[in-house]
């Protein structure tokens, strides 16, 4: 009986112990294997984009926002959704404008009712590849170093045309005007032969 009350108590004396013992430290190796929750980890750098190549923005080599090159009257106005003015009577060319856009803003060629060319002339957009309104010859030239011609302009006898073709057979063309003081004053989008209506529409 004697032997008997000295198992119990020897049993609860190690029960207590158990419950007293701290949780034992994970080793280096289990710690590895835990997943960093993703709010953790460092976002990636934003990538530079090198020059000559594509950024960020409505432009685009193939359209302007939401409408492609190429794309009829009825898709044109249909992706843009906010009203485009002026009227599309007949298959020669005409100048569509968002409503409400200043002069200098983005204007659409359409001829044969399709969008053929687009043009601005204000430093808030930027062109395919960098280029702006402001710019002067030699930032382009260092933006479009293998596919710039330059070509006399045709009003200004001290300015110039710069007339990157295209990386690709058939693909559009971006033409910057540059004035006496070899600054960029307007620059357009589109194939040939829309791209060099030096007139736009009239």
């Amino acid at each position: 009986m004697k032997q008997l009350g000295s198992v119990m108590a020897l049993g609860m004396v190690l029960a207590l112990a158990a419950c007293e013992r701290s949780p034992e430290t994970p080793s280096a190796d289990a710690e590895a294997a835990v997943p960093i929750p993703a709010a953790d980890t460092a976002p990636a750098a934003p990538a530079t984009a090198a020059p000559g190549t594509a950024t960020h923005g409505p432009a685009r080599l193939d359209g302007y926002g939401p409408v492609a090159l190429g794309s009829t009257l009825d898709e044109v106005r249909a992706a843009w959704k906010a009203p485009l003015q002026g009227d599309v009577a007949d298959d020669y060319c005409h100048a569509l404008r968002p409503e409400g856009a200043q002069a200098e803003d983005v204007i659409f060629m359409i001829e044969g009712k399709r969008l053929v060319r687009y043009d601005v002339r204000n430093d808030r957009i930027v062109a395919p590849g960098g280029g702006k309104v402001g710019m002067s010859l030699g930032q382009l030239q260092t933006l479009y170093p293998d596919r710039g011609d330059l070509t006399p302009h045709k009003y200004d006898e001290q300015g110039h045309n710069l007339r990157v073709r295209p990386a690709t057979e058939g693909g559009a063309l971006v033409n910057f005007e540059i004035n006496g003081d070899g600054n960029v004053t307007a620059w357009r989008v589109g194939k040939t032969p829309q791209v060099d209506y030096v007139e736009g529409c009239s």
